[in-house]
């Protein structure tokens, strides 16, 4: 089963071999034009180096490092990045900083493209534990340049804005906190002025244990509500000390160690290219093939010796000889004759050649 399988295929193959190279030449061809249509890509990388924590907020200890011990801080800005370049507002934000942005007016529709392909064409991914990869490209060596100082730029903003709001509403929090706790405070204090000024101190002797008693609440709830004003006092001075030490924090945790440069040449990758061609070479097998195997199973006429025995299960007598002019020269080729033979099939007329074969079958039959 298996020999008349591969049998029926070669017959199909070579019954139609130029037929079946033609969906690989077409597809060579196309991969080919393919290759020399496509524009160069310029390409635009930069190195941010990212901190634990730095210098300046390990001395005030304002900002405390909220990231995991197991996950590393260029993975934190990473996934970070990834994250951001998933919304329409960071992509935006990295536009307004390229020359892109004169595309941004051109209708909806042209935005949704022009962010997309933004999208698309930036990079970024972890070298190490503090180094991040940001890359572009683009066919414009300038847009390229102009992405990767977009995106550095856009996320060291994002984070100081965090940064900024975080400490912002923790402002204005304590300074609300703060006048309610003055405004108990002096209400206690002016408690503890009255209850003196209604129970002063006796001339003679010591004031009476009730006395005492009360005085002792008293001081011990402005001594509380103090604490409290204090801390939050305190606090309040790191929101501020914060605000103000904010951006330059941020600068120092994210440190660009290499710029991007604006590339001179394109980016031109053989192996990519190659795979490129691979693919459409290999599809095109793929096609050539699957005709192969559809010429062999549509055909259902007896074509080998085995079909006969198989499809009809009858026995084989004898074979007709292919006669055809291509099958000649091969035959001439494979084995070579005498003359005499030769010169017998240059007299005999064609017809009479037929008949001479027939002769032979009948009398190989009658055998």
């Amino acid at each position: 089963m298996i020999r008349t399988a591969i049998l029926r295929l070669l017959e199909s193959y070579f019954r139609h071999r130029w037929l079946y190279l033609i969906p690989i030449v077409l597809l060579t061809a196309v991969a080919v034009a393919f290759m020399m249509t496509t524009t160069p890509k310029y390409v635009a990388k930069g190195v941010l180096y990212v901190q634990q924590e730095s210098y300046l907020a390990t001395l005030t200890a304002v900002r405390t490092n909220q990231e995991s011990w197991w996950v590393s801080p260029a993975q934190a800005t990473t996934n970070d990045l990834n994250e951001l370049m998933q919304t329409n507002a960071f992509i935006r934000a990295i536009i307004n900083q390229t020359k892109l942005e004169s595309a941004m007016s051109m209708g909806d529709q042209v935005v949704d493209d022009l962010i997309a392909e933004t999208r698309n064409s930036l990079r970024i991914y972890p070298l190490g534990d503090n180094q991040v990869m940001i890359s572009s490209s683009s066919d414009d060596p300038e847009v390229a340049y102009q992405l990767v100082n977009g995106v550095i730029e856009s996320y060291v903003q994002w984070q100081v804005n965090i940064q900024r709001a975080e400490s912002e509403a923790a402002l204005a929090f304590f300074t609300d906190v703060l006048q309610s706790y003055a405004a108990s405070l002096e209400a206690a204090r002016e408690e503890m002025r009255q209850y003196l000024e209604a129970n002063p101190e006796p001339l003679r002797g010591e004031r009476s244990g009730i006395q005492q008693i009360e005085i002792q609440r008293l001081q011990s709830n402005i001594d509380l509500l103090a604490a409290r004003q204090a801390n939050a006092m305190d606090k309040e001075e790191n929101a501020r000390l914060s605000l103000a030490q904010l951006e330059s924090d941020i600068r120092q945790t994210y440190l660009l160690i290499d710029a991007p440069d604006l590339p001179q040449e394109p980016d031109v990758s053989l192996r990519e290219l190659a795979l490129k061609m691979a693919i459409f070479v290999v599809v095109g097998i793929l096609i050539s093939f699957g005709a192969v195997v559809g010429g062999a199973i549509l055909d259902r006429s007896l074509r080998l010796p085995l079909d006969v025995e198989q499809s009809l299960e009858l026995p084989l007598l004898a074979l007709v000889p292919d006669t055809s002019t291509a099958h000649s020269r091969f035959l001439r080729r494979k084995q070579p004759r005498d003359i005499a033979t030769v010169e017998s099939e240059a007299v005999l007329p064609r017809g009479d050649s037929r008949a001479a074969v027939g002769v032979e079958i009948s009398e190989k039959i009658a055998s």
